[in-house]
């Protein structure tokens, strides 16, 4: 069975603060000493529930969304914004390189190099840093744009580690094991089928469930 995990983290020691935005439905838990994860029902969705936007106003949150077979999600809110965001597809084939280099340079002349796994001809070989498209998704990652973990607690060290693992190189290598070691350098070891929908079916009695049930 796929691992299709999601939520919404806040700190520990701002756990109180989480109480008034819980809606019905929802599933608060103590993740571990660091964090605790709110869990709804469209945690899945594209769109981010106004909802967390208005909480974030209150307290920092990081968002994780991991869909195995598809891709990983990493927002960091804040003051009723996103102030980081991290996504990549696990999907990188010819239609993905395809949707990329259409973007990037409008109707052109192109094809994908299976073998290279490149996007090759037309005016993407007037770009060469840009060829690979896995670089599109890797283009703003750097130890300064990390620097918004720190309202977390995390110091320099750790976001340069974390710089460190967001990589192509990493990516191309093992895109999971890249994920796994990011969240593990989060706090969030053992990040797998943490969601709203197994809670509601009873099948996860690994962590302390906060909130009263329905």
């Amino acid at each position: 069975m796929s691992d299709f995990s999601a939520a919404v983290f806040a700190l520990n020691k701002d756990k109180d603060k989480v109480f008034p935005f819980l809606t019905k439905g929802d599933y608060f838990i103590q993740y571990n000493e660091m964090w605790v994860g709110k869990l709804s029902s469209d945690d899945m969705e594209e769109d981010i529930n106004p909802q967390i936007f208005a909480l974030s106003k209150e307290i920092p949150l990081l968002r994780i969304v991991h869909a195995e077979d598809h891709g990983f999600w990493m927002h960091v809110l804040f003051e009723g914004e996103i102030k980081f965001q991290f996504e990549v597809s696990y999907e990188v084939g010819a239609e993905l390189y395809g949707q990329i280099a259409y973007e990037l340079y409008g109707d052109i002349e192109w094809y994908f190099d299976e073998e290279k796994r490149k996007i090759v001809g037309g005016k993407v070989a007037e770009h060469p840093d840009l060829i690979n498209a896995n670089k599109v998704f890797f283009g703003g990652i750097n130890e300064e744009s990390l620097t918004v973990l720190d309202i977390f607690g995390f110091d320099s060290e750790t976001i340069k580690i974390i710089s460190d693992i967001l990589t192509v190189e990493n990516f191309e290598k093992d895109p999971h094991e890249m994920v796994s070691n990011l969240l593990d350098s989060l706090g969030l070891t053992y990040f797998s089928f943490v969601a709203h929908n197994y809670f509601s079916h009873g099948d996860d009695d690994r962590y302390v469930l906060l909130n009263p049930a329905d």
